[in-house]
């Protein structure tokens, strides 16, 4: 069986408190899901084995090691599946970009594995597995676009007016979720204090906002680290029809708001001319 495993771009994104327990961060945000994709393509097997072959080698990890292989575990152990999978995962979406291509391909499992041993477990279920396999993995249960709170456990679906369009550009550059987090902790302030969540919402909503709305904590301490990103953001903004840019979760990747495809599609073929190598896509939300 196909399953479509898309991306995600970050609207806004506060970070608003850390758990002094267990470490995890507390954030404020709306995920938008793109037309971008990875494939997985996963079968049943007898033999009671996981195998996840990464068909274009662009992860260069240990099975073990990969959140595919790792969701395929948790949910064959949870409902005590005697039976196997052979997974085949097809990346498209760059790693440590920002745009959620893991924790996409770990939900994807999970949805593929209840639909092939006919588990039934419900949505809310599935959010719980997912949690537990990592923050961001929850939302892309559900695939729309909604408001994240909590640890990412919280999920509160958005109706969008329209379809969005964006152009995704993401340099030779990766960062490393723990790695901006750290650079975040390093400026000792977990937030700017200032929430553009309304203006967005107002905006989904298809009402009229004036002036740039989004807006992530990270770009900060990661435009610092990594200036190449904030040249990005400055020629994404300077592009015609561009509504706003923004760096979508923690990096790399930093995206450029349209109204419309014919727009979205004119910035982008600039873009590929100007940051030649680079990553550089037209998406919408889905």
């Amino acid at each position: 069986m196909i399953y479509l495993s898309p991306a995600k771009v970050n609207l806004s994104l506060q970070i608003t408190g850390k758990d002094p327990k267990d470490g995890y961060h507390y954030i404020d945000s709306i995920f938008d899901p793109v037309s971008l994709y990875d494939i997985i393509d996963i079968s049943k097997t007898d033999n009671g084995l996981i195998t996840v072959t990464d068909v274009r080698g662009t992860l260069n990890i240990p099975q073990e090691k990969n959140i595919v292989y790792k969701a395929a575990v948790l949910f064959k152990d949870t409902y005590h599946i005697k039976g196997g999978v052979d997974i085949k995962l097809y990346k498209n979406i760059p790693n440590g970009a920002g745009l959620g291509g893991g924790s996409s391909n770990a939900a994807a499992v999970l949805h593929a594995m209840n639909d092939i041993f006919k588990v039934k477990a419900t949505l809310k279920a599935l959010s719980a597995l997912a949690f537990k396999l990592g923050s961001d993995v929850p939302f892309f249960i559900y695939n729309r676009t909604a408001r994240v709170t909590g640890k990412g456990d919280k999920i509160a679906p958005i109706t969008r007016k329209k379809a969005l369009w964006y152009v995704l550009l993401c340099k030779n550059t990766h960062v490393s979720t723990k790695k901006a987090y750290e650079l975040l902790d390093n400026e000792k302030k977990l937030t700017n204090g200032k929430s553009y969540n309304i203006l967005v919402l107002r905006y989904l909503k298809g009402q009229a906002v004036k002036g740039g709305f989004l807006q992530n904590d990270f770009e900060n301490p990661i435009f610092k680290a990594f200036p190449g990103l904030k040249e990005v953001k400055k020629a994404l903004i300077k592009q015609n029809k561009c509504i706003d840019a923004c760096l979508s979760g923690s990096g790399a990747t930093v995206f450029a708001l349209f109204e419309t495809k014919t727009d979205a599609d004119k910035c982008c073929r600039k873009m590929k001319v100007k940051f030649p190598g680079s990553f550089v896509r037209t998406a919408h939300s889905i």
